[in-house]
């Protein structure tokens, strides 16, 4: 466990150092929205059984391309999930929809029934290696991932967001722009 931990680590650093750098490069292209999503349902289905988390995806009406890094989003909505589940309450739950923001955008929503966060934790959500008082805690983490997807979805053209309620749990969406499908 402390060795996947360590290579977790590991990779965060990189990518996050690559970001820094200007040297990531990301294959823009358009992406079936509904197959990322179920990918990551799939990939955190266990995660969620283990910490006793309902999970929940509402069906998607349309059949959304999105201008995106199909590896990056997937790295980006899995980090959401899996904070989603990691700082839930035993029985809770997350709940994942997607609506469309006028024509050209989409939002992608994880919600949490966890305990939220206060107006200061928010402030300093996006800093590297700021566990917000989480150090100490049962689960691990670096305090990289949020960072991380905050640029990756930045690189993509997209913007990212929580709105939380402590006592209550968080929303964390990102918006990405849609495209047509291809021919």
């Amino acid at each position: 466990k402390a060795g996947w931990y360590l290579l977790e680590l590991i990779n965060e650093i990189l990518d996050l150092a690559l970001i820094e750098s200007g040297r990531l490069s990301l294959t823009l292209e358009p992406v079936a929205l509904a197959d990322v999503i179920r990918e990551c349902e799939a990939m955190v289905e266990s995660q969620a059984q283990n910490h006793s988390v309902s999970l929940s995806f509402a069906p998607l009406k349309d059949a959304f391309m999105v201008s995106a890094d199909r590896t990056r989003v997937k790295q980006v909505l899995i980090n959401l999930l899996s904070n989603a589940i990691k700082y839930n309450q035993k029985d809770g739950a997350v709940y994942v929809d997607c609506i469309q923001n006028g024509r050209d955008t989409i939002r992608i929503s994880v919600r949490d029934t966890g305990a939220g966060l206060d107006a200061g934790q928010i402030a300093q959500l996006f800093q590297p290696f700021n566990r917000l008082g989480q150090e100490g805690g049962a689960e691990q983490g670096t305090g990289i991932g949020l960072v991380v997807c905050k640029r990756l979805v930045e690189l993509m053209g997209g913007i990212i967001g929580v709105e939380c309620v402590a006592g209550e749990g968080c929303v964390f969406w990102i918006e990405l722009n849609l495209v047509v499908e291809p021919r």
